[in-house]
């Protein structure tokens, strides 16, 4: 049975072939030759526009070369139609039967079903949010999370084996300020003066700690007890990001812990480095020791170890990512902020020449997401951790009242465009809601299903393909066609962003055709038939999408 994978294939295949046959070429003159979703539906389903970068080589016009592939496909037994249109665009408008076949099987196997085509891709292990354990998640890390967790879902819609994974900095100098600004809050409780560190933590929610902690250990003191008050706020902070991250139902399967690298695996690292010629002391005999990221094609070097022998970000996380490496994973995906491309770009240098950049290059991606801004009542509200003025992760999802709008509404724009998260719009139960508007869509055909019951449920996808012949029924049947191409080609590109353009869009082309078309006619079975295919497999495609996205798939609103 042909699929939506093996037409375009099949496509591409047969017009390479008629390029053989007609110009006598070896196969590396005519690659690639490759044929997609088109752009402009008006002039058909798929397109290939092969022919201009060919023409140079073949030394033959495009338009002659866009005629000759376009013979070479014209008896396809899954195209209805081929066109050369413009400088030498060839445009090919699949047949109906073709397009309620897969419809069918849509209805039947749902999309996961036909996203098995994809194979099994190994193992992945993808790291994100990883936010120091200083205090609640805000708003800028939920945006992460989600995009994270969809990756990541992404990665096993289409056949990987996928590990989530949360590092956090447990060893470094923020976590010896967040205990100090612990301690300073337990002595303003007990009547004392000590202030809170230069660069310390405001949060109303250290003063909560530090009543739990004098509660359980009333005689606690500073600096006598410093471990003490640093394991306390350590744990009483990674909790508090664990509950938060569960209102989202995000979980890992793994919370990799900086102090476990502390000392042996860094050292070790270290320890590559200055074999690899990569690190050198401090000239000035402070006991620094650099890493030469200059040699690498990095702007300027860098301190991976202070004088007095502590560690800056940099190191842990080059030892982090061997440790990744080491364990045997195809596919190492980092999702970070902006505000870490320097030194994920620096780790990566670092890494690379350890490992080689085949190796690197190969298996390990990055993704780097732009900032939130918050908006409410036309305000933008203004977000500091340290300074305890900030919008948390909880705050967030109480006050839209909903995880599925607000992982939703983060996954509406590219990791790489800055995010403005409307609270007026998250709020809206309508239309102007785009979750609202797809969930509302699946439940709508769920109403339709409950009516009909057990009748019509006969997947006649012959009958079907004589029948749906309305344009809003095409364009409902060509967007189901191309469903599992687009997550396959999301996942490839790590851009969960396009899941949620075409769940809207699959939303909207189904709610037109509703609006324009009876579903239920008693007096024509047939065509009640065709359209009931058409609802089921729309349901299935929609179901599909929401739960790559995380989200709920409702019968009833």
């Amino acid at each position: 049975m042909s699929s939506p994978f093996s037409i375009r294939s099949s496509i591409a295949e047969g017009m390479r072939q008629a390029l053989r046959r007609e110009f006598s070429c070896p196969e590396d003159q005519i690659c690639p030759v490759t044929a997609g979703e088109s752009s402009e539906r008006g002039f058909g389903d798929i397109a290939s526009s092969s022919a201009m970068g060919l023409a140079k080589t073949l030394k033959v016009p495009p338009r002659r070369i866009a005629t000759v592939m376009a013979g070479g496909i014209s008896d396809l037994p899954f195209v209805g139609g081929v066109t050369v249109d413009g400088p030498g665009f060839v445009n090919i408008t699949l047949s109906n039967d073709y397009l309620c076949s897969v419809a069918a099987r849509l209805a039947c196997e749902g999309l996961a079903g036909m996203l098995g085509e994809c194979g099994s891709r190994g193992k992945a292990l993808v790291e994100f949010v990883s936010s120091n354990p200083t205090g609640p998640l805000t708003v800028g890390h939920c945006r992460q999370a989600v995009l994270g967790d969809a990756i990541s879902r992404l990665l096993s819609a289409v056949g990987w084996t996928v590990s989530r994974e949360y590092y956090f900095n447990d060893a470094g100098r923020q976590m010896e300020r967040l205990a100090e600004s612990l301690a300073a809050r337990c002595d303003q409780l007990r009547g004392g003066i000590m202030p809170v560190p230069e660069g310390g933590y405001q949060g109303e929610y250290i003063m909560d700690w530090a009543r739990e902690l004098l509660a359980g250990v009333p005689g606690i003191v500073w600096p006598d007890d410093r471990d003490l008050y640093r394991e306390a706020a350590t744990e009483k902070a990674f909790n508090l990001i664990r509950n938060d991250l569960e209102l989202l139902d995000i979980c890992f399967d793994r919370y990799f812990a900086e102090s476990e690298l502390i000392p042996g695996p860094v050292e070790e690292a270290i320890e590559r480095l200055d074999r690899a010629g990569l690190v050198y002391q401090d000239p000035d005999g402070s006991g620094k020791l650099w890493l030469k990221l200059t040699a690498l094609g990095r702007p300027e070097d860098r301190v991976v170890r202070r004088a007095g022998g502590g560690y800056t970000y940099r190191m842990p996380d080059i030892a982090y990512h061997l440790d990744k490496f080491s364990r045997g994973y195809d596919l190492l995906v980092d999702v970070f902020g902006s505000d870490h491309i320097d030194t994920c770009r620096d780790v990566e240098a670092a890494v690379t020449a350890l490992l080689g950049v085949e190796k690197v290059k190969r298996t390990m991606r990055t993704v780097i997401h732009q900032f939130v801004t918050l908006s409410r009542g036309g305000e933008t509200v203004k977000m500091s951790t340290r300074s305890g003025e900030f919008v948390t992760l909880r705050d967030l999802v109480n006050e839209v009242g909903s995880p599925d709008v607000t992982r939703f509404l983060f996954l509406t724009r590219r990791a790489e465009a800055h995010m403005d998260f409307d609270l007026a719009v998250a709020r809206k139960d309508s239309e102007e809601n785009p979750v609202f508007y797809i969930q509302y869509a699946f439940a709508r055909i769920g109403g339709i299903l409950r009516v009909a019951g057990d009748r019509y449920r006969d997947l006649d996808a012959g009958q079907a393909a004589e029948l749906l012949r309305e344009p809003r029924e095409r364009t409902v049947l060509t967007l189901l066609e191309a469903l599992p191409v687009r997550v396959a080609e999301a996942a490839a590109d790590l851009a969960p962003h396009r899941i949620t353009e075409t769940a809207s869009e699959l939303a909207t082309a189904f709610h037109g055709f509703y609006t324009q078309h009876k579903v239920m006619d008693e007096g024509n079975p047939p065509l009640t038939g065709a359209r009931m295919l058409l609802c089921l497999a729309c349901r299935e495609g929609l179901k599909g999408l929401l739960e790559v996205l995380g989200l709920s798939a409702p019968e009833r609103m």
